[in-house]
């Protein structure tokens, strides 16, 4: 059983209340006793500490809701798992303890428990913990106040679902004050501090208010939390601060004000688990700084700049530093420097994508690059409309250096057979939670069958189009839209936009190997080039200028006609053959051309300034020569 003593200035706890070893056959909420301290009915509305294994980070605590000389029943959602044979548990001491063991140094009316100008001190694996009071403690201690030993542990108020599930729901807390009246400004709260140990202390806040009166912002109280410290639905007042050192504390929804002394911020000294998140720094001048190469993430959480003098201290090694996602943006004067690391401030994506419906697509990909080109988090790809978050950095401070503002973002998402989805967004814009992808109709060809292709080559990091075999605008934009929704091109926008039958290249260059023939029109503010025998079969434009090519075919011809093609009032001959079969097909670059046709039998023909500035199908009649006699 636990010794309760008081001296003037403390009340320490030595010990345990209750501890027993559990037997066989327990659950998650019902705990079986085997021997020890025999719990006993008026236990209900302590607390039940489970010691799973040796690092205090593992011990799981719950309220108890009955007990009896066999079992101890416990609620806030049960135990992690079911505790088996010769596990150890601890039962809490609570403030009625207290009361009852040293009543002139503890008084009480109602629920208000006063330790009468006392802190407290808790050792020998003393547990205390209580729902529903309020408690008014005092420091008149040099350095060390309100400590708690390695192995021990104190909880104010309940969690559901306990420790270490991502839990917020708190209830039955409690009111603490803590009054730091030694001028020093040293002093050390629940610990000596230096660095996380694995048998730490647990310090537990659920839905409490902690309060440190003094009477000068001088008297500012330090907590060193060695162990796993949470503060979950809590506020702190007053000028107090702290240092977290074990990874598996946890601090969320909760509000800390009215530090108005810069020196005692809270300080990660350990990289959490679980972030921070829905924290508040309210009323102060300062709120968190970093050390050493310790990194943290802060999530929705509101600082109060016009009230914050300070809001960063960050300290102590280039590779130390925090992430504030979705949190109150910085400006360079938020961040006060006294050494060396980094801030960085970003935004979460969360986005649902699906097609014109709203049904969810599988496979769509997403990507976010900043104004480098360098992609946020990683590229995602969409299950049944789901994309896991994305986390893009807006805001990068380091080293004392100026900070860099990399939005706005790039987003891209695509899937083969929708149109291609790229916008821009600021830090400023809400998140868009759904995008929907339409069909893209302009496609012909499946996925596999672009797949299939071959001729072409795009090479996205120099902008070069090189097509080897006959390819036309068709063609070319089904493999342009297969390679755009591959992994590798994500980082790329859409430079190469079709219209109709046009594509409008940017600033690539196109080339045409020899003897291929392309059928469609570009433009560009590159170069098209073309090998020895292509054809370009279109309007093109580039750095030379607007070439058009179009093609003039032949038809009804006689087999053995000559048909000659020249340039319009000229003799420049463009193209021409002695013995045609009945079609006849060449391409011109020329606006207008003059055509001569020839057959032994038939009358010589001549048509003189046909448009050709489109392509042109003509059929050609040839009328029997009367005049001619067969040899």
């Amino acid at each position: 059983m636990a010794t309760i003593s008081a001296t003037t200035t403390r009340i320490t706890i030595n010990g345990s209340y209750k501890a027993f070893i559990s037997s066989s056959g327990s659950t998650s909420t019902v705990i079986q006793f085997a021997s020890g301290n025999t719990p006993a009915s008026g236990d209900a509305g302590r607390f039940l500490m489970w010691k799973n294994g040796a690092d205090t980070e593992n011990w799981e605590i719950r309220f108890i809701e009955s007990a009896s000389s066999s079992t101890v029943t416990v609620g806030d959602g049960g135990f992690s798992s079911a505790p088996g044979s010769g596990e150890d548990f601890v039962i809490s001491t609570n403030l009625a303890d207290i009361q009852s063991a040293v009543p002139s140094a503890c008084t009480v009316a109602g629920k208000s428990y006063s330790f009468n100008g006392r802190d407290w001190g808790l050792v020998s694996g003393a547990f205390l913990a209580d729902v529903d009071i309020s408690i008014d403690t005092e420091n008149q201690n040099s350095t060390a106040s309100w400590q708690v030993s390695t192995n021990c542990a104190v909880q104010f108020g309940r969690l559901t679902g306990g420790e270490a599930n991502d839990s917020t729901i708190t209830r039955q807390g409690c009111y603490i004050s803590m009054n730091n009246t030694k001028s020093s400004a040293s002093s050390n709260v629940f610990g000596s501090g230096g660095s996380g140990l694995s048998n730490g202390p647990i310090v537990n806040f659920y839905g409490c208010y902690i309060k440190n009166y003094t009477s000068t912002a001088a008297n500012w109280a330090f907590m060193r939390g060695t162990g796993p410290v949470r503060f979950i639905g809590s506020i702190w007042d007053g000028p107090i601060g702290g240092a977290f050192y074990n990874s598996a504390s946890e601090l969320v929804d909760t509000k800390f004000r009215g530090n108005t002394n810069l020196t005692p911020a809270w300080s990660i000294r350990a990289t959490f688990v679980r972030p921070v998140s829905n924290a508040q720094f309210a009323n102060g001048l300062a709120a968190f700084k970093t050390f050493l190469s310790f990194t943290g993430i802060f999530r929705d959480t509101v600082f109060d700049l016009d009230s914050l003098g300070t809001v960063v201290f960050v300290s102590g090694s280039v590779s130390g530093g925090v992430t504030c996602i979705d949190s109150t943006t910085f400006t360079d004067s938020d961040i006060t420097d006294s050494g060396s690391g980094f801030v960085h401030q970003a935004k979460s994506i969360n986005y649902t994508v699906t097609d014109a419906s709203g049904t969810g697509l599988t496979g769509a990909k997403v990507a976010v690059y900043d104004t480098d080109g360098t992609l946020q988090g990683s590229l995602q790809t969409s299950l049944s409309g789901a994309v896991n978050e994305i986390i893009a950095t807006f805001f990068k401070w380091q080293n004392s250096s100026p900070s860099s503002n990399k939005t706005p973002f790039d987003i891209r998402v695509r899937k083969y057979g929708y149109t291609y989805l790229g916008f821009q967004s600021s830090v400023s814009e809400p998140i868009k939670q759904q995008l929907r992808l339409r069909d893209n109709t302009n496609l012909v060809a499946t996925e596999a069958q672009a797949a299939a292709i071959t001729g072409i080559s795009l090479n996205f990091a120099t902008e070069t189009l090189t097509i080897t075999s006959d390819a036309d605008t068709q063609k070319l934009y089904d493999y342009y839209q297969y390679q755009l929704a591959q992994d590798a091109q994500m980082q790329y926008g859409e430079d190469l936009l079709r219209t109709g039958n046009s594509f409008d290249l940017d600033d690539w260059d196109m080339h045409l190997a020899t003897g291929v023939t392309y059928i469609g029109d570009a433009n560009t503010t590159g170069l098209i080039t073309l090998a020895a025998g292509a054809i370009f079969n279109g309007t093109r434009t580039d750095a030379n200028g607007t070439t058009t090519v179009t093609a003039l075919t032949l038809t009804g011809l006689q087999a053995n006609s000559e048909v000659r093609i020249y340039e319009a009032g000229t003799t420049t001959e463009i193209d021409g053959v002695e013995n045609s079969g009945t079609t006849f097909a060449t391409t011109t670059s020329a606006s207008s051309v003059d055509i001569v046709v020839h057959a032994l039998g038939y009358e010589y023909q001549r048509l003189n300034g046909v448009d050709t500035s489109q392509n042109l199908t003509l059929p050609i009649s040839q009328r029997a020569d009367r005049n001619y006699s067969n040899p």
